[in-house]
């Protein structure tokens, strides 16, 4: 299946490199290099060979995809990410360019006429998959939405282009409009999963976009962001936290709950509880976000349960765990992730280089932002 893929990407005529300098050929790794910042940019590249489209900017879809030729926007997302986070660190800006790069490809998912399931128009968005004519176009889900806007404030922080500041505004400001306002629901309010009538509200769909409005809040000062932020917070807590401090994934309409328990659902919390420690001053949130960070390491530990999450899954966890870290010092949220990241290398095809490849981009973006983080890139939300 591997062997099948790399071939797929050659053959269709990918391309590694969209012709920048910063992503020419990979440089080489000085003796000074950390072995995190190596990780990081040897499983760049062999993201980059195997799937790089450069004359469109794009992600191949394989091994199995349902959006076409391309990448759904989730994996783009992580792609994205990884780049950015790559970037930030410490030997990384010389990959500025290629974050530029991410967001050229992002255009592909644009969506200006977003429509909601009542008729009203929305806030442009970006489609799961890749518009006409390049692809199918697809559905619009507020999860990816939020990882879009989250990417957008990175690159900004990064580079200081307020263009993107200006676009993940436009990302929150369609969150909102997810916003359940039914009576009759089940534990109402939450954001939306999918931007249609009965949708689930989700933990990730709800906090991460919280994440957004948090970071928004803070380089803008714009007070309905962190009301939102508040709101949202507040409804993941009272409908979807466990007994246990750990968040459940999502609310039926009809108030039933999946209680499944996934690293990335403790992640987006635990990073808001930061961002509203921060923007407020309240321990509260702080406490609350220590509680779900140690039952999570606790409950993930470092052995298959962590494993199984998947490392795009994972890269959203540990990047709150260290996020938190920065705040709330734990030794325990480096070393889960230094086991992880361990695990994962040790996996690492040595003919391709991919890292778990039968997820496609999503297992190998991931870990260029685990091994990035641990390189001592900022961990942001």
């Amino acid at each position: 299946m591997v062997a099948g893929l790399v071939c797929v990407a050659f053959v269709t005529g990918a391309t590694a490199f969209p012709g920048s300098a910063a992503e020419a050929a990979p440089p080489a790794v000085g003796s000074g290099a950390s072995v995190a910042q190596h990780r990081a940019e040897a499983s760049y590249w062999a993201l980059q060979r195997n799937f790089y489209v450069g004359g469109t900017s794009l992600y191949l879809g394989s091994p199995s995809n349902t959006c076409g030729t391309y990448s759904c926007l989730w994996p783009f997302s992580n792609a994205d990410a990884g780049t950015a986070f790559l970037s930030g660190a410490p030997a990384g800006a010389r990959f500025l360019a290629a974050t530029t790069a991410r967001q050229a490809g992002l255009r592909h998912y644009f969506d200006v006429h977003e429509v909601s399931p009542g008729g009203s128009p929305q806030p442009p968005a970006y489609e799961s998959a890749v518009k006409p004519p390049l692809g199918p176009g697809g559905s619009t889900y507020y999860d990816d939405n939020a990882w879009v806007g989250l990417n957008l404030v990175h690159a900004y922080q990064l580079t200081s282009d307020t263009t993107y500041l200006t676009m993940a505004q436009d990302e929150i400001d369609f969150a909102v409009t997810g916003w359940d306002t039914s009576t009759t629901d089940g534990c109402p309010g939450g954001i939306y999963w999918e931007d249609v009538a009965g949708s689930q509200r989700n933990t990730t769909a709800s906090g991460a976009n919280a994440e957004l409005a948090l970071e928004l809040a803070s380089l803008t000062g714009d007070p309905s962001d962190l009301a939102w932020a508040t709101r949202i917070y507040g409804w993941v807590r009272t409908c979807l936290l466990q007994s246990s401090d750990l968040y459940g994934d999502h609310v039926n309409p009809n108030g039933t709950l999946n209680t499944t328990i996934w690293s990335y659902n403790q992640g987006v919390m635990i990073g808001a509880g930061v961002l509203l420690y921060r923007a407020t001053g309240d321990s509260t949130y702080l406490e609350e976000a220590e509680q779900t960070a140690s039952a999570a390491v606790a409950y993930f530990g470092t052995g298959s349960t962590l494993l199984n999450q998947g490392p795009a899954f994972d890269a959203i966890y540990f990047r709150s765990l260290l996020f938190l870290g920065g705040v709330a010092p734990d030794s325990a949220y480096t070393a889960e992730a230094r086991s992880f990241a361990q695990s994962m290398w040790s996996q690492r095809q040595t003919t391709t280089g991919l890292i778990d490849p039968q997820y496609g981009v999503n297992g190998t973006a991931p870990m260029v932002e685990i091994f990035s983080l641990l390189a001592g890139s900022a961990p942001v939300p």
